[in-house]
């Protein structure tokens, strides 16, 4: 299973964050940056990530987010929510085993039951990444974490 969480902290060190996050089979949904500061006088560059990790490794970026002088809580969202963004992980998945453009039927096509977001694991509203993927092709291209072409009437998706 999967957890959704928010790392905050500063930008020193961020890549080593990054690289445990993709090391660990994570993703990194959004991040934010923005300024400290008080009056005329800048303080610091502060970032707040969310990430997709494994369950069983969140100890694992607790210790990073501690070397990197972070923190990580944990998001409470709404099971639709949590649902939604734990689509983007098999969609993720997929696209990242190939360098080539996919159409949605080919996405379609590769994504196995359990995926890993698992959605539909220990639900009692059985769910599937399949019953979300338009919408959460749309979505990852709107956060410009894949990018999206036209080619002989079909859309095609590939990571950026």
């Amino acid at each position: 299973m999967y957890e959704i969480i928010l790392f905050s902290g500063g930008v020193y060190k961020y890549d080593e964050l990054v690289e445990t996050v993709e090391d660990l089979g994570g993703l990194i949904l959004r991040k934010d940056n923005f300024h400290i500061s008080r009056g005329e006088s800048y303080l610091s560059e502060e970032i707040e990530v969310m990430l997709i990790i494994p369950e069983e490794d969140k100890p694992t970026i607790k210790s990073v987010s501690q070397d990197i002088k972070g923190t990580v809580d944990e998001l409470n969202l709404e099971i639709s929510e949590r649902n939604s963004i734990l689509t983007y992980l098999s969609i993720y998945n997929v696209l990242s085993q190939t360098s080539s453009w996919m159409t949605i039927k080919e996405i379609e096509d590769l994504i196995q039951c359990p995926c890993p977001a698992q959605i539909c694991h220990g639900s009692e509203n059985i769910s599937c990444v399949l019953d979300e993927l338009n919408e959460s092709l749309n979505k990852l291209c709107s956060q410009k974490l894949i990018e999206s072409k036209k080619n002989n009437n079909k859309t095609e998706f590939h990571l950026k």
